[in-house]
């Protein structure tokens, strides 16, 4: 801003002067000449316009003045030292260099910070925010969007750290989120089965008291409950409801399996949540995966949808077994079908296959012989673990076995892959071969994990049977086939549920025995079958040598080995059943290293779910049988890792327990 010119007021002096002078010269002998009074006027004249100039110029300075100062003002507040932005630079070591005034004002209590470090005066490590990029903190009841700038100094480099405060944005942010809709899906577990043989007035009454539930968990949410099906339900409620649902592991599945059906059975819920989508819709969407993801893990959980993939809660219980062969029927006849439509089927279980996987895959094999299309088993019989078993197939069964490299370069468009006994792309015995076949058909009894086998044409997926030879021997029971089952092919599905049910004590239901009884009938002669758990002298004093050694923690057996033993695999399962004939064992670990890798095989007697232990882990499975195989740690490292999971899981198993005392006591 500039002052205005002074040219007027310079000649309205000049014009005042020249008049005066003339005036004073023509006075003595020329005041009456008409020259004298016209100086005189121009004088006058002169001397109006001298005062206006000088008003003028008065308002012109003083209004200059006010300006330069109003400017002053805003270049101190622009200056670092009095800019309402806190700023901070540090230097190489991260200790302070130089604050100005806004920074101070947002520590309380501050002193002098020079040469202190930053992390002793705020909660910010100086390396978690990179050269122009930006991190928000929370600092003293104010939110700020934290960024910094390197540069170099003559004394070396120095860091820029700005502060900019975001609290009102993040304030509204948060409102935003926490009050978009989210949806449940509420299912209730089994229904047909559970409510088989009640009278009407003793569903309604158990229905009324969930009803009840639902009301009282929901008062005070601002949240729409519906009520789809006998057995479905629908919530739709704002995310900040869910979260506190979810921070409370959903009480809702504690409180659901107070009510009892019968006078003894527990009433179990399967929950889906979607809160990450963007529509009331896409978050339906999500709802009814989760909930599938829950189904498919066994039922009595919630399941939430999330951006990096699922989170669970809940899973504690055995469940109810299936009654009704309805679907198993109408999935044999459908993969019947699928078989007469292809030119070749090719069968597949996971990596390091056992009794359970290999059985499985002689029972589809025996189902694509009687259907009349060729067939083979994609195995590595390398790497095993029923290899008595395999090397009978070679012997019954020439040249059906072979590798997946030679499966990858056959398989063509027309071709059915047929996996069994894994629902996991992480385990299947060659991922590759999946990702090749345009027709797969996934035959399962484990609980779902979430990186499952997602582009299948068929499936039957049964979390509460015993084993896959019991699904597969479920099927083979529906389909009408002009040969009988052949003696060798019954041993081989025995065997596989013999595995899965340590002979009949674990996971075990009616249909189990049903689908015994048939095996019996078709030949399977159980001693025959015996043969085939077989195992070496040396294989069995390992597995002494195990169970002798291992360490009791807690309610816990965990036995561990550093050495990669031969059959390693094999012992470590066998030495994890032992351990649950220790007394006070709930569940069974052993820790042990296979083909470079960090290993535990987990089991269980159904109080304990080793499945969500393993899932801490990296690892997955049965609620009574699981496993983890890991890379990126030592069989040390993995251990201690168990062992701490363990006891946090004791820990809010125990505070479980105190609170729903508490609240029985309440009640």
């Amino acid at each position: 801003m500039q002052r205005k010119p002074l040219w007027r007021l310079f000649c309205s002096v000049v014009l005042l002067g020249f008049s005066c002078l003339v005036a004073i010269i023509l006075a003595g002998s020329h005041w009456s000449s008409p020259i004298f009074w016209f100086v005189i006027l121009l004088f006058l004249v002169s001397v109006f316009w001298f005062g206006n100039e000088l008003l003028k110029f008065r308002e012109n300075t003083v209004r200059y003045v006010a300006r330069m100062n109003t400017l002053l003002d805003r270049t101190m507040e622009t200056a670092p030292e009095h800019m309402q932005i806190p700023l901070v630079i540090l230097n190489a070591r991260s200790e302070i260099l130089w604050y100005n005034e806004s920074f101070a004002d947002c520590v309380p209590n501050s002193n002098d910070f020079f040469g202190v470090p930053l992390q002793s005066v705020i909660p910010l490590r100086p390396d978690a925010v990179d050269d122009g990029e930006s991190v928000e903190l929370d600092l003293y009841d104010r939110h700020y969007l934290v960024s910094r700038t390197d540069y170099e100094r003559k004394s070396g480099q120095a860091r820029l750290y700005c502060f900019q405060d975001i609290t009102n944005y993040a304030t509204l942010r948060r409102t935003y989120m926490d009050s978009r809709p989210c949806v449940l899906m509420i299912v209730i577990d089994n229904f047909e089965d559970l409510f088989k043989g009640t009278r009407q007035s003793e569903r309604a009454q158990v229905l009324a008291s969930l009803e009840t539930l639902f009301d009282r968990l929901l008062e005070g949410t601002e949240s729409v409950f519906c009520h789809l099906d006998d057995d479905r339900f629908m919530i739709v409620t704002e995310v900040r409801y869910c979260i506190e649902m979810e921070r409370a592991h959903f009480p809702l599945l504690d409180e659901a399996r107070k009510i009892l059906v019968k006078g003894r059975t527990s009433l179990t819920l399967s929950i889906g949540v979607g809160r990450s989508g963007v529509t009331i819709a896409q978050n339906e969407r999500y709802a009814q995966q989760s909930l599938d993801m829950a189904l498919g893990r066994g039922g009595d959980q919630a399941a939430i949808k999330t951006d990096s993939g699922f989170t669970f809660y809940g899973g504690v219980s055995k469940g109810i077994e299936h009654k009704n062969k309805a679907k198993n029927r109408a999935v044999a006849r459908d993969l019947h079908k699928l078989m007469l439509r292809c030119s070749h089927v090719y069968i597949m279980g996971h990596r390091a296959s056992d009794l359970d996987a290999v059985g499985a895959a002689v029972g589809i094999a025996f189902i694509a012989e009687q259907t009349g299309i060729p067939y083979n088993i994609v195995i590595r019989t390398e790497s095993t673990l029923a290899k008595l078993l395999t090397d009978r197939i070679a012997e019954e069964m020439p040249g059906c076995m072979i590798p997946p490299e030679t499966a990858r370069t056959q398989i063509t468009d027309t071709d059915l892959l047929v996996i069994v006994d894994t629902f996991s792309k992480d385990i299947v015995e060659d991922v590759e071969l999946y990702r090749m076949a345009r027709h797969v058909v996934v035959i399962d009894h484990h609980r779902q994990m979430v990186n499952y086998l997602d582009n299948t044409t068929l499936k039957l997926h049964d979390p509460y049977a015993s084993s896959a030879a019991e699904l597969v021997t479920g099927m083979i029971q529906f389909l009408d086939f002009r040969d009988q089952m052949p003696q060798f092919c019954a041993e081989a599905l025995l065997s596989g549920i013999m595995l899965d049910t340590k002979n009949f004590i674990m996971q075990t239901g009616v249909h189990t025995f049903e689908v015994a009884a048939f095996l019996r009938e078709r030949g399977a002669d159980p001693i025959a079958v015996k043969t085939l758990f077989a195992e070496s002298l040396d294989a069995y004093r390992y597995r002494s040598r195990l169970v002798s050694e291992a360490e009791l923690h807690g309610r816990f057996a965990i036995a561990y080995e550093t050495e990669e033993l031969p059959d390693i695999r094999i012992i470590a399962s066998q030495a994890a059943d032992e351990l649950l004939g220790v007394e006070g064992v709930a569940a069974s670990f052993v820790v042990y290293p296979a083909n470079g890798q960090a290993c535990i095989s987990a089991r269980s007697l159904g109080k304990m779910n080793v499945q969500l232990i393993m899932e801490r882990l990296g690892g997955g499975g049965h609620q009574i049988m699981a496993a983890t195989q890991r890379r990126d740690c030592t069989v040390e490292q993995l251990r201690s890792m168990l062992i701490e999971v363990l006891y946090e899981t004791e820990a809010q198993l125990q505070a479980a327990q105190h609170a729903e005392q508490e609240n029985a006591q309440k009640g």
